[in-house]
């Protein structure tokens, strides 16, 4: 038995993804570049069906930039 993806959901934090893809007005998620390596932490069932929120987008980014400055 197949359980349906909550697509609300963060698949990352599980928090409220915000996502409004769906809405009459084009969603924040479409305009957003998701890191590849972001994308990668993503289990294989939420791949394409979930989208990763923008607090962990932001958070993934900072670490990111915080990572290269320390370089």
């Amino acid at each position: 038995m197949t359980e349906q993806v909550d697509n609300t959901v963060c698949p990352l934090c599980q928090a409220n993804n915000q996502c409004g893809v769906n809405a009459a007005e084009p969603c924040w998620c479409t305009k957003e570049k998701v890191p590849a390596e972001l994308i990668e932490q993503v289990s294989d069932e939420y791949v394409n069906k979930s989208c990763i929120c923008k607090a962990c987008i932001e958070k993934f980014n900072l670490a990111t930039a915080n990572i290269k400055e320390v370089k």
